[in-house]
């Protein structure tokens, strides 16, 4: 890959949101929407999908993000180091507050679906931050790790299992229908 750094800062208060980026960093496009899962899931790290064909790392997460009718889960910044081959995409509480609005007092929390489209090639190595505040939980996704692990197969009921499940997405979506 061409040596290339990225920051962008995504704004707006839509849904499907999309950022200004710059087309000679290799990142194209960002998005994110909110989403009901398939089926009740417990609290897990986010779920990062590399996605060839569509050329986009697609993340799956669930976030706390403050006033259930001012605020909403957005895309603070992304971050593409090509030296390293590496993403960072940091999700933040955004508020989506005029100021003709007054605001409830409730702690709101979502599922969401985050995308960030490459002109070239994925990057290797994704890490997701979610949250802003004091306590922010991060997850570092190797794709060449996640590829050996999704595509082993793991003795039920072990440990290596149960992580393929929620880590490969295609284990995620196959399993949810099947329940």
């Amino acid at each position: 890959m061409n040596r290339r750094r990225f920051l962008g800062t995504l704004a707006g208060a839509g849904a499907g949101m999309a950022g200004c980026v710059s087309l000679g960093s290799g990142v194209s496009g960002t998005s994110i929407e909110h989403v009901e899962p398939r089926r009740d899931r417990e609290r897990r790290p986010p779920i990062v999908e590399f996605d060839d064909d569509a050329g986009a790392v697609h993340v799956l997460g669930y976030m706390a993000y403050g006033s259930s009718s001012c605020d909403r889960v957005g895309i603070d910044s992304t971050t593409y180091d090509g030296d390293a081959d590496a993403l960072e995409i940091v999700l933040a509480s955004k508020s989506r507050r005029s100021f003709s609005t007054a605001c409830t007092a409730d702690m709101a929390a979502t599922w969401y679906r985050a995308t960030v489209r490459f002109a070239d090639e994925l990057p290797q190595q994704v890490t997701v931050v979610e949250g802003d505040g004091d306590d922010p939980q991060t997850r570092t996704v190797d794709r060449s790790e996640q590829r050996e692990l999704c595509t082993s197969e793991h003795p039920p009921d072990s440990t290596a299992a149960e992580t393929a499940h929620w880590t490969c997405p295609e284990r995620y979506v196959a399993a949810s229908g099947a329940e």
